[in-house]
């Protein structure tokens, strides 16, 4: 029987060492470099005799035939058949992907086999337990670690063919992170620079039976890198042809990561995060939890806005009274989903202003999710100053305001919060509690105010109750992603409204003192409902606000807007109705209709044009929008509509409009025409990062970017976007990158020079809030030679050989037919050294190469004939 296994054995290693010479005879088949009947040659038999001992499988040059002098594979013969330098690859452990890496491959000894090469920051990004590692004394600063020699039973496997390299790791040599967590010595704080983000709109109208009007709007995002902090400043200005002009300086703070508690430290003028009490302007100091430096799978919040514009219409959006978002949009439904978020409390109020003039504002809910968090998860916030707005007459109090919340278990978060001004103003209690049960996510809090107003101006003191919930049906596909019902007792006041009131009465406006329940909320309920009603019904949503006041005075403040949409083939159709209330207490309703589909197929080359139909029933009158959209380019870097609105008084308007988003900048230009009123508008959005390798623009800055450098590569565009491109001095900025998450940043090189190549198209990149991290893609620049190689005595340099540079860099193998393909650079010649052969019979020649004058300077790959002299 032990013979029987024995035989068995050795005949699993005879097949598997004449798969392996199938392999290579099968590329060279493929190469044409020999005859077909070489692989249809039987396979020998297995030698019958009993093999005492295993044997290192080779590979037989014999198997090349006649000619086997002119190849050179004796670095397939034996080992890893991968050549020392650097690959990205894609890095498996344990069968799972983790991440693409450049990893190092070098020789353990002259001749052998090469070894991948680990360092701390792959066996970071593995997974591996390091601490456990370095408290076992091991030097982890080896640029490269043999992993098989240091954790045992590990295991590396690497398949040339697919750029994959296997690694096996015993679990109890893992971390045991969450999904999607980097370690924070990875985090990346980026270099000092100066970014600014700009969005313009302008605009001028002209009107036969009123006063035109010019009126321009600059928003500015200002920010300086230094060390670890980050300065930044958040401005508008606003221009009026009739009313002037006037700054508005939002926000201008500092800030600074503090890792150990996964917190941002904020200094300067700033915002509460709102979470719990109403988000307040302050100028102090504000510690607080950071979410993002959690991972992904532990874990901004901003709202959909949704409106109808019946010609080229400017919104405006507001939040606490401060301008956050302006732009001009086309005629029809749109939508705006890329408002930053600016904490979790305050409605965000819009308005629409027609080309004509006219006028409707609308608002938009904005308040928290049920505050459930993870068992053992905590969050809290610390803020300290002077409360800061623009309607206080005198100096505004200070405040203190903590807020923490954790989660006890799976059902159950508790949370607790507090606000106190000095003077004894103002001081409230907050107590709360997120519970998770079967019929959906339910918080609830009672929160306790007093204030005592100065000058006699009176006491108060109440209470407010919340409730809010979330659920989501599967089996219904139903989604009520919010409803909140609050009711707030007549002496009830939230800080900033004490803060006002108190003003006012310092002021003199209110110097005979505050009536009880005088303007201030009595309750207020909001809602927010999605329905899936199938592939072929649709979908349905449902959202709305309903306020009321103590006094009598102020009518209930409603807003309810309720759509339908659904699509068949490339037909999309829809319905939707609002109702809210305008200035003097009337309602305003209105029913919209819309229907779109595209002139013709859509592909991956080109979308095609999108016609789209609209009708509109307001309070003043019916009209009818019909337009066409669509983009053009490579890279549907262009965009362009035509429009038309017509009302039931036969008095309509046109419209046309069109964009280019450029690699630098975004542009935009629009003109509607009326019976009585003409408008033309501009848009210019965009940015620049200040560096240490000059200024680059951009078409658009997030918070969060890199500075890509890619020297020579003047033309590469990201992939991510495809309209950015690397400029004439070979940087680019890659927008919007993901804080304390793993971003990858890819170039398409297409459009470079032949004369540059990229040595990898790939960076990795983790950058903390808010750094401008550098992403340095290499390049090799010289203009690209094929050489014809022979040797001395005409024969062509053997298939296979190694091709090193003068500094003895692997630049290559030789090729079919002795064809060699290198860069030369700047200098008009150069030397290369061809190996081949191996062990005792290793031989070399220098191989001259000198291009035609005529070849240099083109973008055409020269074709030089060499003789390698050895």
């Amino acid at each position: 029987m032990s013979n029987f296994f024995h035989k068995l054995n050795r005949d699993k290693r005879n097949a598997l060492g004449l798969r392996r010479k199938r392999i290579v005879l099968s590329i060279l088949v493929a190469i044409g470099q020999l005859p077909l009947a070489t692989l249809a040659a039987p396979d020998p038999s297995p030698s019958p005799a009993p093999d005492p001992s295993p044997q290192q499988v080779e590979f037989s040059s014999s198997f090349l035939g006649a000619g086997a002098s002119n190849y050179d594979v004796t670095r397939f013969e034996r080992g890893n058949p991968v050549l020392p330098g650097d690959y990205r690859v894609d890095l498996y452990v344990n069968q799972n992907l983790v991440s693409r890496e450049q990893v190092s491959f070098r020789e353990v000894v002259a001749g052998g086999e090469a070894r991948a090469c680990f360092n701390r920051r792959l066996l970071v990004t593995m997974g591996v337990d390091t601490a456990k590692l370095e408290a076992a004394g091991t030097n982890l600063d080896n640029p490269c670690i043999d992993l098989a020699a240091l954790i045992a039973d590990a295991s590396v496997q690497f398949d040339t063919s697919e750029l994959r390299l296997d690694v096996s790791i015993p679990q109890v040599a893992l971390n045991r992170n969450a999904r999607g967590y980097v370690d924070p010595k990875l985090w990346d704080r980026g270099m000092n620079a100066f970014t600014l983000g700009y969005n313009f709109n302008a605009s001028q109208a002209d009107r036969d039976l009123g006063a035109g009007s010019e009126q321009a709007y600059l928003g500015l995002n200002a920010g300086l890198n230094l060390g670890g902090w980050r300065i930044r400043n958040q401005s508008n200005y606003r221009w009026n042809h009739d009313g002037g002009s006037d700054f508005q300086n939002i926000s201008t703070y500092a800030q600074h990561d503090v890792t150990r508690w996964q917190s941002q430290l904020t200094v300067g003028d700033a915002f509460t995060t709102g979470e719990l009490f109403d988000s307040v302007g302050f100028r102090g100091v504000n510690l607080a939890t950071d979410n993002r430096m959690r991972p992904e799978s532990m874990n901004g919040y901003a709202p959909i806005v949704r409106g109808t514009a019946d010609t080229h219409a400017k919104v405006e959006i507001r939040q606490n009274g401060y301008v956050i978002y302006e732009t001009t949009v086309a005629p029809g439904a749109f939508e705006i989903d890329d408002l930053y978020a600016t904490g979790y409390g305050g409605d965000l109020e819009v308005t629409v202003t027609e080309a004509d003039g006219r006028q409707r504002s609308f608002s938009v809910p904005y308040a928290a999710v049920p505050q459930l968090l993870r068992p053992g998860t905590w969050r809290y916030s610390a803020s300290a100053g002077r409360l800061r707005a623009d309607a206080f007459e005198i100096d505004a109090p200070y405040f203190i305001e903590g807020t923490y919340q954790r989660g006890f278990n799976n059902w159950l978060t508790g949370y607790v919060g507090s606000q106190i001004t000095d003077a004894g103003l103002y001081r409230n209690l907050l107590l709360g509690a997120a519970f998770s049960t079967p019929v959906g996510a339910v918080s609830v809090d009672l929160t306790g105010s007093q204030t005592h107003f100065s000058l006699d101006g009176g006491d108060q003191s109440g209470y407010s109750a919340r409730v809010t919930y979330s659920k989501s049906i599967p089996s219904t596909r139903t989604d009520f992603a919010l409803a909140a019902y609050r009711y707030s007792s007549k002496g009830f006041l939230s800080l900033n409204d004490a803060a006002t009131l108190d003003d006012a009465v310092r002021s003199g406006p209110l110097a005979g003192g505050v009536v009880e329940g005088a303007g201030s909320q009595r309750s207020r309920f909001q809602f927010t409902l999605s329905q899936n009603l199938g592939s072929r019904a649709g979908s349905l949503h449902i959202s709305g606000s309903r306020n009321d006041y103590w006094d009598g005075f102020r009518p209930v403040d409603t807003s309810y807007q309720v759509g339908w949409n659904n699509r068949y083939r490339d037909l999309s159709y829809g319905l939707s109705a609002s109702r809210s209330r305008v200035v003097g207490g009337d309602y305003d309703n209105r029913y919209f209709l819309t229907l779109s589909f595209p002139f013709g197929n859509n592909n991956q080359r080109s979308r095609a044009p999108q016609f789209t139909l609209g009708a509109t029933h307001a309070p003043e009158g019916n009209t009818v929008q019909a337009g066409v959209t669509g983009t053009a380019g490579d890279h549907g870097q262009y965009n362009y509509g035509v429009n038309g609105n017509f009302g039931n008084d036969n008095h309509g308007s046109i419209g046309v409009g069109a964009g280019w988003r450029a690699a630098y900048a975004n542009l935009g230009a629009s003109y509607s025409y009326a019976q009585n009123s003409r408008q033309v508008s501009y848009t210019a959005n965009g940015g620049l990062v200040i560096h240490r390798g000059g200024i680059t623009f951009a078409s658009q800055l997030g918070d969060t970017i890199g500075v890509i450098e890619a020297k020579g590569a003047s033309g590469a565009r990201l992939s991510s976007d495809g309209a950015s491109k690397v400029d004439g001095r070979g940087y680019a900025v890659a927008s919007s990158l993901m804080p304390y998450r793993i971003n990858d940043v890819m170039l398409d090189p297409k459009g470079t020079s032949l004369d540059v190549e990229l040595q990898t198209s790939r960076v990795q990149a983790i950058p903390r809030a808010g750094a401008v991290v550098p992403l340095k893609f290499d390049t090799v620049t010289g203009h690209a030679v094929l050489l014809q190689a022979r040797l001395q005595d005409g024969s062509v340099v053997p298939f296979g050989a190694q091709v090193l540079d003068a500094q003895g860099n692997d630049v290559g193998i030789v090729g079919q037919g002795g064809q060699v393909f290198v860069r030369y650079p700047d200098e008009n010649r150069g030397q290369l050294k061809v190996n081949w052969g191996g062990g005792q019979g290793n031989q070399q020649c220098t191989l001259d190469y000198q291009p035609s004058a005529d070849a240099k300077g083109t973008n055409d790959v020269a074709v030089v004939k060499s003789v390698c002299r050895g």
